[in-house]
C-alpha cells in the first residue's frame, strides 16, 4: 500500500502544484492589493489586516482559491481515463488500493497547497510589517477574525490561518475529485470548487443562514466560536466528516464504473 501512496505522490509534484501556490498567494494580496502596494510604499500596516480583510468579503481568497487546491492533482483521474492507462494501474495496485491512494493523496495535496500559500504570504508579510496593531489591543478570544489570538500570540494565529487553510484545501481538492467520476472534462474539474462555492454560498443566503454557523465562515477565518482553537478543533472535525463521506462516494462509485466497464 505504501509503493501506492509514493506512486501517486510523486506524481503531485508538478508545475500545477507550483502555479496552485502562487496562485493561493495572490489570492489573499489581491483581496487588499492597493492597501499592499501603499503599506509598503508608506512602510505602513500590519499582517493580520490582510487576512482580516480577506475574510470579510475578499472575493479572490474566497471564491478563486478553492480552484487552486485542485491544480495539482485533482483532474489526474480525467487523465487517466482518457488515456485508458486505468486499466494498468488497477491491474497493478487494485481497485480498491488505487482508489483509497488517489482519493488520500488528491486531498492532501490540496490542503498543502492552502498551507503552503498562507504561509507564503504569512512570512512575506512578516518580513515588512508587524502581526497588529494597538487598535486590537481590547480582542477578547471570542472576537471575529482571530483578533485576540493576533494580538497576544501571533506564532500561534499564524497555525490557525495555516490549519484552516488545510482544511479548505482537503475538501474543495475532494470534491472537484469527485466531480471527475461524473465529468471528464480536465478544466470542468479544476473550476468545479469555484461553481459550489458560489453555488453554497447563495444557497445560505437563500436561506439566510447566520455567518456564525456557516462552515465556509469559519474556515475562512471570519467565525470564531468561543476561541480560536476551540474554532480549530470545530473546523478540523467537520472538515473530516465531509472528507470521509466524499470519499466514500469517491471509492464507491469508481468501484462500480470499473465492474460495470464505464470507467476503463
Amino acid at each position: 500500500m505504501i509503493k501506492v501512496f509514493l506512486s501517486e505522490y510523486r506524481r503531485t509534484v508538478n508545475i500545477w502544484l507550483v502555479f496552485g501556490i502562487l496562485g493561493v498567494a495572490f489570492s489573499i494580496c489581491f483581496d487588499s492589493w492597493n492597501d499592499l502596494m501603499a503599506g509598503i510604499e508608506n512602510h505602513s500596516g500590519y499582517v493580520h489586516y490582510y487576512f482580516w480583510n480577506s475574510a470579510f468579503g475578499g472575493m479572490c481568497r474566497e471564491h478563486f482559491l478553492p480552484i487552486f487546491a485542485a491544480f495539482p492533482f485533482a483532474a489526474s483521474f480525467c487523465h487517466e481515463r482518457k488515456s485508458k492507462a486505468i486499466t494498468y494501474i488497477v491491474s497493478r495496485e487494485g481497485k480498491k488500493r488505487y482508489c483509497v491512494a488517489k482519493y488520500i493523496v488528491n486531498a492532501i495535496s490540496g490542503g498543502m497547497v492552502i498551507v503552503i500559500g498562507t504561509a507564503v504570504v504569512l512570512l512575506f508579510l512578516s518580513t515588512i510589517f508587524p502581526m497588529t496593531n494597538s487598535d486590537l489591543a481590547d480582542a477578547v478570544p471570542g472576537d471575529l477574525f482571530h483578533d485576540w489570538l493576533a494580538v497576544h500570540h501571533p506564532m500561534e494565529y499564524g497555525m490557525v490561518e495555516i490549519c484552516l487553510g488545510f482544511f479548505r484545501g482537503i475538501i474543495w481538492s475532494s470534491i472537484a475529485l469527485l466531480i471527475s467520476v461524473y465529468i471528464d472534462d480536465p478544466f470542468v474539474v479544476t473550476i468545479s470548487p469555484y461553481v459550489g462555492h458560489y453555488a453554497f454560498t447563495q444557497f445560505c443566503r437563500l436561506l439566510q443562514i447566520d455567518n456564525g454557523y456557516r462552515l465556509d465562515m469559519i474556515l475562512i477565518g471570519r467565525t470564531v466560536i468561543q476561541s480560536s482553537w476551540n474554532t480549530v478543533r470545530i473546523a478540523c472535525t467537520a472538515a473530516m466528516v465531509i472528507t470521509a463521506m466524499i470519499g466514500i462516494v469517491f471509492v464507491r462509485k469508481v468501484e462500480r464504473g470499473m465492474q460495470n466497464d464505464i470507467l476503463y
